[in-house]
């Protein structure tokens, strides 16, 4: 049976709980279709982060003005639309007044020995208060990385940026999260990994193994319910 992907931040919400607190979180998971995403704000995320062109001179930061306009066209209904806007403007305004800039930067996803693969990071490197910085967004209103969950991507990030990488090895990683709307956008509130202790790789490992075995059985118990109430087709007794 081929079980779904759990999608990133969810898996670092569930991934560093107990055993047992894993497997209640997982039975009350559900995948489906949300209603709305954050694909609209996620594909200018480039602009937003003034990534600057390889091969010619430095471009000006996108106008507030011109990423609206690209962000409504993409969103499919107004609720989407309200969302993606708030975010965008909240990132904006935190790239605008920290004057940020970056460059792409090929992280690609981290294997890991389940078969999956895990991204918690941007494809880019923003200079930051003089420094390099890697970042992830969460741009989630509800089932937002908790601390802990953060401290799962911080030692993801650490692992498959800083450690595999020495030309990475002073990089700060951060996370960036957001409050409530607060008239036209949800303030940008930026995490570090500064003061926590992070886990290793094989702890990592073994986490998300463990997971997936039991979102796997979760799954197929899902699945075999599914088939006993097909099976009795609710039909009545053939004879009364």
């Amino acid at each position: 049976m081929k079980i779904r992907r759990l999608p990133e931040i969810d898996l670092a919400r569930i991934a560093h709980l107990p055993t047992d607190q894993k497997r209640r979180a997982l039975e009350h998971f559900k995948l489906g279709h949300p209603t709305i995403t954050y694909k609209p704000v996620r594909m200018r995320f480039a602009d937003i982060f003034n990534v600057q062109p390889d091969m010619f001179s430095a471009a000006d930061a996108i106008e507030w003005t011109v990423l609206e306009r690209l962000i409504r066209s993409k969103a499919t209904s107004d609720d989407e639309r309200i969302a993606n806007l708030l975010v965008a403007k909240g990132l904006h305004l935190f790239a605008q007044d920290n004057a940020l800039r970056s460059r792409t930067q090929g992280f690609f996803p981290l294997a890991l020995s389940v078969g999956e693969k895990v991204e918690y990071w941007l494809p880019m490197v923003t200079a930051f208060e003089g420094s390099p910085l890697v970042l992830f967004v969460d741009p989630r209103r509800s089932k937002q990385l908790t601390a802990e969950a953060r401290r799962f991507v911080f030692s993801m990030m650490h692992e498959h940026i800083r450690v595999s990488d020495p030309d990475f090895g002073t990089s700060r990683l951060g996370i960036i999260q957001f409050g409530n709307a607060i008239e036209d956008q949800r303030p940008v509130k930026m995490w570090t990994d500064q003061g926590i202790d992070l886990y290793g790789f094989e702890q990592l490992d073994q986490m998300v193994s463990e997971t997936y075995a039991i979102w796997r059985e979760v799954s197929e118990e899902r699945e075999a319910d599914v088939r006993r109430k097909a099976a009795g087709g609710g039909h009545g007794p053939l004879f009364d």
